[in-house]
């Protein structure tokens, strides 16, 4: 079996008319092939991506299953002492 060790490929499959046709329009204003356009708007679609979520913070203690089982039942008690 002969494999390429050019670049990788994706195929997209189901793509709706509209959308192909509005590619296809794009590739042409900006003189591409559809294929270099599609690669260029991902490109910049991954490029303009808002950064990642900063680390969580470090709180006073650890949130362990027994501690928040026992913050909602104090909260529950005191929930009933003021009813």
């Amino acid at each position: 079996m002969l494999y390429s060790m050019g670049m990788p490929s994706i195929w997209v499959k189901d793509i709706p008319p509209d959308l192909h046709q509005r590619l296809k329009e794009a590739a042409a204003h900006d003189r591409r092939s559809l294929s270099k356009e599609i690669i260029a708007l991902l490109e910049a679609a991954l490029t303009s991506r808002s950064p990642a979520l900063p680390p969580p913070i470090e709180g006073a203690f650890p949130l362990t299953d027994e501690w928040l089982e026992q913050a909602i039942a104090e909260g529950r008690e005191r929930q009933l002492v003021s009813e």
